[in-house]
């Protein structure tokens, strides 16, 4: 019977293991490819010191347990060793080649900005639950991301991780059920979108209006809040769009300014996202009367900008082009400002209570159309179809809020004047 080898501390070592000269163990095996395989250790067990100068490690028999366990389960631990992150996420965008390339773009802009530098370069095999639990957090507190944003990162990574799980690469895919877990301790919910209220809509358009500043924004403002479109669908609007003769609005592209696949910034057109998006919204007349004189008046000026077969659109500055959704945005901040910056000094002039408005995007204006609308209509179809929501659960939100203000103001006009004792 044969000696049974030792280490030179006198264990007994197991069929595979082996100390080198120079003091190193290593574990040979068999994958679940039929590849054979080392793995290294300066440690046998986990009691064991890292000799000086060396590099801390898992103990060998740690790691042997854990590879045999994947041969086991036909695992391929050992070939993901050298898959990083980043590799991971080059083999899951080969794989999405069908998507939308402002999809593509969304994808490697969001993953570039804040996943590759963090950890792209680690391999996917040692990345654990708890690596990507601190990275989500790292996305709010360091990055600054709002909870849609995190979780439009989550997307992309549990996909990636997803493919490597069905590739047999990792066991399990270290972001399952993390979204849920960072969305708890940041204890961050949906911030309820409000409408501007009856006055502060009324002053927002005088004051657009009154101004020379930006009165020539004035009919994208009474589009937005006669409408309800979406500013990618507003901005898209051409001419041929707009029907006088049957007084309505057809609404069946939306348009964007991003970054393509090549770093440069271009307009594009988009067809609706679903089916519910393709619709028509009748003018009320404020809405007609503003395009009317807007196509009457010098402006928009004659210009050759176009968008594939996408020409004569309506809202365009003074360079001929289409305004971009970000523009709109930072003009809509300004107006905001500027107003609120006079109503203080005209409320204190007047010794009156100041009307400020709030933090205003597009979607808070078309949010402000839409609760209009349940405030004067019943029909949640009707709603529902000029909205262009595809489920009316939705819709009814937006009503259901609405009417509840509705109720609270009737009842207190009301109160006193029935007798009740």
């Amino acid at each position: 019977m044969s000696e049974k080898r030792r280490d030179s501390k006198g264990r007994i070592l197991r069929t595979g293991e082996v100390q080198r000269t120079d003091g190193k163990y290593m574990f040979r095996y068999t994958d679940a490819n039929g590849d054979r395989k080392t793995v290294y250790s300066w440690r046998l067990v986990d009691t064991d010191k890292v000799p000086s100068g060396k590099k801390s490690s898992e103990p060998l028999r740690s790691i042997e347990q854990r590879v045999l366990k994947d041969t086991e389960d036909g695992i391929l631990s050992s070939h993901s060793d050298d898959i990083s992150v980043n590799t991971l996420f080059d083999r899951f965008f080969e794989m999405r080649a069908t998507l939308a390339e402002s999809t593509k773009c969304n994808y490697v802009c969001l993953y570039d900005a804040h996943v590759r530098e963090k950890i792209g370069k680690k391999s996917i095999q040692k990345i654990k639950y708890s690596d990507m639990y601190k990275l989500y957090l790292s996305f709010s507190t360091d990055d600054n991301l709002k909870i849609s944003t995190i979780q439009a990162l989550n997307g992309i990574l549990w996909q990636m991780f997803n493919i490597a799980v069905k590739d047999h690469l990792i066991r399990n895919n270290p972001t399952d059920g993390l979204m849920q877990d960072i969305s708890n301790v940041l204890n961050e919910e949906k911030k309820k979108r409000h409408a501007l209220t009856i006055g502060q809509q009324s002053a927002l358009l005088d004051y657009i209006y009154s101004k020379d500043k930006y009165s020539r924004y004035g009919t994208l403002f009474t589009t937005l809040l006669g409408t309800g479109m979406r500013i990618g669908e507003a901005l898209g609007l051409r001419w041929c769009d707009v029907d006088f003769e049957r007084n309505i609005i057809i609404v069946d592209h939306s348009l964007s300014y991003k970054a393509s696949l090549d770093g440069k910034y271009k307009y594009k057109i988009s067809p609706p996202k679903t089916s519910a998006g393709i619709r028509s919204i009748p003018m009320f007349s404020d809405v007609s009367d503003a395009l009317i004189k807007q196509r009457e008046s010098k402006e928009p000026f004659k210009s050759d900008f176009s968008i594939g077969q996408y020409k004569d659109f309506i809202f365009l500055n003074t360079a001929g082009k289409v305004y971009t959704p970000t523009f709109i945005f930072d003009l809509i901040q300004n107006i905001v400002a500027d107003y609120n910056h006079e109503e203080y000094a005209r409320a204190r002039m007047d010794e009156d209570e100041p009307l400020y408005l709030p933090k205003i995007s597009a979607h808070i204006l078309r949010h402000t159309f839409c609760t209009r609308l349940c405030e004067n209509e019943s029909n949640l179809k009707v709603i529902q179809d000029v909205m262009g929501h595809k489920n009316i659960t939705t819709t009814m939100n937006i009503y259901n809020e609405a009417t509840a203000e509705a109720k609270q103001l009737s009842f207190a006009e009301i109160d006193g004047k029935i007798k009740l004792r």
